[in-house]
This record gives C-alpha cells, sequence and structure tokens, in this order.
C-alpha cells in the first residue's frame, strides 16, 4: 500500500511540476527562477513525505540517494541567491535525474527486484 501512495506521491509531483511549468509559459509576469523556486519547495515536500513513507521498504542506497536529492534542492536554493545564471539549468538537470530514478525505481520495485536487505549480525 505504502509503494501505491508513494507512486502516486511521485506522480502528482510530476503533475505540479509541469503545471509550474505551463503557469511559466502562459503567464506573462512570472519570471523562471521564481517557478523553478516553487518546483524546488514542492518537491522538497514530496521527497521528504516520501522518504518517510517508504524508508524502511526501499534499499538503503535508494534512502542514501534521496537524502542527497533532498539536499541538492536545499542547496540550489542557495545557488538561487550566489549564482543566479546558474540556477535554473542546475535546477531542470536535478529536477531530470529526480523524475528518471523516481520512475526507475518505482518500475523495479514492481518487477520485485529492489528489495531492503536483511539484517545479518556482524561476525568479528
Amino acid at each position: 500500500m505504502k509503494e501505491k501512495i508513494n507512486f502516486s506521491l511521485h506522480s502528482l509531483s510530476l503533475v505540479i511540476v509541469i503545471g509550474l511549468l505551463a503557469w511559466y509559459f502562459i503567464s506573462t509576469g512570472v519570471t523562471a527562477s521564481t517557478a523553478f523556486t516553487y518546483m524546488i519547495f514542492v518537491l522538497i515536500v514530496v521527497e521528504i513525505s516520501s522518504l518517510v513513507l517508504i524508508s524502511g521498504i526501499y534499499p538503503e542506497s535508494h534512502t542514501s540517494f534521496k537524502i542527497g536529492i533532498i539536499a541538492s534542492l536545499f542547496i540550489l536554493l542557495g545557488i538561487k541567491i550566489m549564482i543566479p545564471s546558474f540556477f535554473v539549468p542546475i535546477s531542470v538537470a536535478l529536477i531530470s535525474v529526480n523524475f528518471i530514478y523516481n520512475f526507475y525505481s518505482n518500475n523495479k520495485r514492481r518487477k520485485g527486484a529492489f528489495r531492503r536487505r536483511k539484517n545479518k549480525t556482524a561476525r568479528f
């Protein structure tokens, strides 16, 4: 059940990002930087809630990658202030990597190839 909620959350975030892009292209008063800032805030909320939902089900590598994505999204907000000319291209790249990985991991999970390993007792 949590996997279905996770997939729905990622699908909803994709729809929201596409909607924000449409808003940017249709509206004349919105800058790309503003639209991407809203996208980043939405993605931070979605990724944190997704991580809370499925952190015990997906493998540790998935959890580490998602924590890296969340940290990168926060770093992007700093890049917006320090180097505004790089903000939009780096945001596009990070959002693309995030969505590709989301749907890759959801598809891999459905096939049963993406499981968390059971903890083994340590040998000393």
